[in-house]
């Protein structure tokens, strides 16, 4: 054998060596990871951050670790009967035990000290829960209006510990994955506006009860002419109409018992939202720093450690859950829209993947429960810092400062790469079919 016989002979084996290893993994998700990481790395740099900026960058090493572990450990392994008991009962033993003996900060218990590394239960649950609802449609698929409601059997008592630490964002987070995979997995249109009908219910109460008697009007004629008219006896469906209708009366009747049994911060937090100018100086500052950080970096943005705003510490939390407003104020608008972008490629990703995994429940509403988390952690986020939205101390994915965050978020990229590798497309005859 030539020379340059051999040489190409090497050649392809590396070529062929190279295909075989990116065959299984969606690039377009791992490159708009790396671009978000990149971000938030270089906004962490500057010199009132920097140490953030190394613990971080360890952070990035353990996640990347375990993004790749899990990206080759097949994802049914974690619903396995010998398995999925065991990752609940541990969680729901954390999130008691950090209850009992975890640390607190700004009015919250949420974190546990395990030797020199700290650790929040409640993000570590968000992978739970998607590991949790994937057992179950599994066994339990979504056949009737019921069907729904079984799966809170499950989800509730995590959603229940997590609120009372409390942790309003995180338990949010389940509630969306919650009705994102149901939707997914059997669940209609008009069931998603039945559960979240009472929301909007208490939402209107604040501003008038007349406002809940016109949504019951309107909420009523759409389920007499929409809702599973082929799959209800009529009188069953007149008495659950009439239900729904009571209990969104109830809701908005109950409005002001309700709130008090919100924190002060979390009351304060919402009213901020609405009005931040009432209380400038105290529960709307976040939000007016915020706005000005972002609207004072125009376009080009003022140059990475050169924002009046964050540099000089006028936003609260910069380093995490405000970190958007940051990248506004120094990268400018040009590169927040790229960090937009890079969520919708992740989200648009996710749905492919619980697309090309439709034939198994379990990797579809794996897949379907990240997309949700992401989605929902990304517009909250984005919108508080925006003042659309109210602060609700959700990070941003991928760019918040936080060791147990940055982890899990890596963790859910790998098993999306593992749904992704053990869901090959199917194959198609010559003629396509």
């Amino acid at each position: 054998m030539t020379s340059s016989v051999r040489n190409k002979k090497n050649i392809d084996d590396i070529a062929g060596l190279l295909a075989r290893s990116i065959a299984g993994v969606d690039l377009w998700l791992l490159l708009a990871i790396g671009f978000l990481v990149y971000i938030s790395l270089s906004v962490l740099k500057s010199e009132h951050t920097y140490t953030y900026f190394v613990k971080q960058s360890e952070f990035l090493w353990a996640g990347g670790a375990l993004m790749i572990i899990m990206a080759r450990i097949p994802y049914t392994f974690w619903v396995k009967p010998w398995v999925i008991p065991v990752i609940y009962l541990v969680n729901l033993a954390m999130l008691i035990f950090v209850m009992i003996k975890g640390h607190s900060a700004q009015g919250a218990q949420r974190w546990l000290a395990l030797g020199p590394l700290t650790l929040q239960p409640s993000e570590v649950s968000k992978v739970v829960v998607i590991f949790t609802i994937a057992a179950w449609f599994k066994h339990f698929p979504i056949r009737s209006f019921f069907d729904i409601f079984k799966t809170l059997i499950v989800i509730g008592p995590p959603a229940f510990l997590v609120f009372k630490q409390p942790d309003l964002g995180t338990s949010l987070t389940f509630g969306a994955m919650f009705l994102g995979t149901s939707f997914w997995m059997g669940a209609t249109l008009p069931d998603i506006i039945v559960l979240v009908s009472p929301v909007a219910s208490l939402v209107l109460s604040a501003y008038s009860m007349q406002w809940v008697f016109y949504f019951m009007g309107a909420l009523g004629i759409f389920l007499l002419i929409f809702w599973r008219r082929n799959d209800m006896n009529w009188i069953l469906r007149i008495v659950l109409i009439l239900a729904i209708l009571g209990a969104n009366y109830g809701v908005g009747w109950a409005r002001p018992h309700l709130w008090g049994h919100l924190k002060e911060y979390q009351q304060k937090r919402l009213t901020s939202f609405v009005d931040p100018y009432s209380d400038p100086r105290g529960s709307g500052y976040h939000i007016l720093q915020s706005l000005i950080a972002i609207g004072s970096g125009g376009v080009t943005g003022t140059g990475i450690g050169k924002g009046n705003q964050s540099q000089g510490a006028f936003i609260p939390e910069r380093h995490t859950d405000f970190i958007f407003a940051v990248v506004g104020e120094e990268l400018g608008f040009k590169i927040c829209i790229f960090v937009v972008m890079a969520y919708a490629v992740i989200c648009l990703r996710a749905l492919a993947i619980a697309f090309r995994s439709r034939g198994d429940p379990v990797g579809s509403s794996m897949a379907i429960g990240i997309m949700c988390m992401f989605i929902f952690h990304a517009f909250i986020n984005m919108g508080m810092t925006m003042g659309i939205m109210p602060v609700t101390g959700v990070p941003l994915p991928f760019l918040s400062y936080g060791g147990t965050a940055l982890i899990i978020d890596m963790v859910c990229v790998g098993l999306l790469q593992s749904i992704y590798f053990y869901n090959p497309p199917e194959k198609k005859d010559p003629w396509g079919r």
